[in-house]
C-alpha cells in the first residue's frame, strides 16, 4: 500500500469510526429518554425518528446532523446530573439501610434483616440487631448462587464468620422502590439504587437455597485476619455512607459482585481482585485460579466447587442443617487447606 492509498484510508476510516460512536451513543441515548425523561414511552419514537433522519439527510442538512452530536451531549449531561436520594417508598425486603456503629472491639448493626420465610413470597418482615466482637471475626465466605440454570450468571454474596459462632452475611443489591421490578435494561438507566444488605444467613442464604431452589456454592476466602480486618471495616465505611451518599445500581459497573471486588481493592491496596463483573457465574474459577479461594493441596477447581455445593433445603426446614454439614467439611479438612 503506497503513501496516497494511506492518506485516501485515514478520512475513510475516521468517517467510520465517527459514525459507529455516534451510533453507540444514540443507541443508549435512547435508553435515557424510555427512561429518565417524562413521557419517555412516547418521546422516544420522536428522538428514533428524528435521529433517523439527521443521520439519513447529513449531507443535505449537515446543521441537523451537528446538531444531532448536540441533543447526544445534553442528554449526557442530563442523565449524568440525575441525583440518587433515599426519599422513597421502597419494597420490604430492601426498606431499611443497615448502620454499623464500632466501640472498641464491639461492633453494633442495626437493621440486620432477619426475615421469616414461609414461602418465598410469604414471609414476616423483621430487621433486628446484632452485636459481634471486633477481635473475634476470623473467617470470610463467598456464597456464588445461580439461577434458572443459567451457569454463566449469578449472585455473588459474603459471610462474615466470627469465633463464637456467629455469622453476618452481605449481599449488595437492587433497591427496589414499591410497584417497580428488576431488570436488565432498566439496570443501566439508573432506576433503583444499590444497597448493601446485611443479614442473618438464616434469611439472605436460605432464601435461595430454600425457598427459591437456586444452586449455590460456598467458598472459603483465602485471606488473613489482618486484611479480613481491614476488608470489613471497609465494607463498614461504605455501608454507613450510603444513609447520605445514596449511588445507583448499574447493571455493568455497580452490580453484585463489582461493588464487592471494588471494596477489597480499595481497602486492601491489592490488585489481584479481578473476578468476572457482568457474566459472574464463572467468578468462582477465577478466584480459584488467582489463589483467592481455600482448598486441598492437589484439588482442582472442579472437586472443590462439587463438594461447596450447599444443596436445596426442603420447605420449614432450618438453614443450620447445610451450614452445620458444610463446616463438618471444612472443619475436618481445615490442617489441609493451602493459602497460596
Amino acid at each position: 500500500m503506497n503513501l496516497s492509498s494511506l492518506r485516501r484510508a485515514g478520512p475513510a476510516t475516521a468517517r467510520i469510526l465517527m459514525y459507529a460512536a455516534w451510533f453507540g451513543v444514540a443507541l443508549w441515548a435512547a435508553g435515557v429518554v424510555f427512561y429518565n425523561v417524562w413521557g419517555g414511552g412516547v418521546l422516544v419514537w420522536l428522538y428514533v425518528a428524528g435521529m433517523a433522519c439527521a443521520f439519513a439527510f447529513r449531507k443535505r442538512y449537515p446543521a441537523a446532523w451537528w446538531s444531532s452530536w448536540g441533543i447526544l451531549l445534553l442528554l449526557l449531561v442530563y442523565y449524568l446530573c440525575i441525583p440518587a436520594t433515599n426519599d422513597k417508598e421502597w419494597q420490604p425486603s430492601w426498606s431499611r439501610l443497615p448502620s454499623v456503629e464500632i466501640n472498641g472491639n464491639e461492633v453494633v448493626v442495626t437493621n440486620v434483616r432477619s426475615f421469616i420465610y414461609r414461602t418465598e413470597q410469604d414471609f414476616d418482615v423483621r430487621y433486628v440487631t446484632r452485636r459481634f466482637d471486633l477481635d473475634k471475626l476470623s473467617t470470610l465466605d463467598f456464597a456464588v448462587s445461580h439461577w434458572d440454570g443459567m451457569e454463566f450468571v449469578a449472585h455473588t454474596m459474603l459471610s462474615f464468620g466470627f469465633e463464637d459462632g456467629k455469622h453476618l452475611a452481605l449481599s449488595a443489591e437492587t433497591r427496589l422502590p414499591e410497584g417497580v421490578e428488576q431488570g436488565t435494561i432498566p439496570g443501566l438507566y439508573k432506576q433503583f439504587n444499590i444497597i448493601y444488605i446485611l443479614a442473618d444467613e438464616e434469611d439472605l442464604f436460605a432464601l435461595r437455597t430454600t425457598y427459591r431452589k437456586e444452586d449455590m456454592y460456598l467458598y472459603r476466602i483465602n485471606i488473613g485476619r489482618d486484611d479480613l480486618k481491614k476488608a470489613f471495616l471497609g465494607f463498614v465505611e461504605k455501608i454507613n455512607g450510603f444513609h447520605s451518599r445514596p449511588r445507583y445500581y448499574n447493571t455493568v459497573t455497580a452490580n453484585c459482585t463489582t461493588e464487592l471486588v471494588d471494596t477489597f481493592k480499595d481497602y486492601l491496596g491489592v490488585r489481584r481482585w479481578q473476578w468476572t463483573p457482568l457474566f459472574n457465574g464463572m467468578c468462582d474459577q477465577d478466584a480459584y485460579d488467582r489463589g483467592e479461594l481455600l482448598h486441598l493441596p492437589g484439588e482442582s477447581f472442579q472437586e472443590l466447587k462439587k463438594r461447596s455445593f450447599l444443596g436445596h433445603g426442603r420447605e420449614g426446614e432450618g438453614w443450620d442443617r447445610l451450614r452445620r454439614r458444610w463446616e463438618e467439611g471444612w472443619n475436618a479438612d481445615q490442617a489441609a487447606a493451602v493459602r497460596e
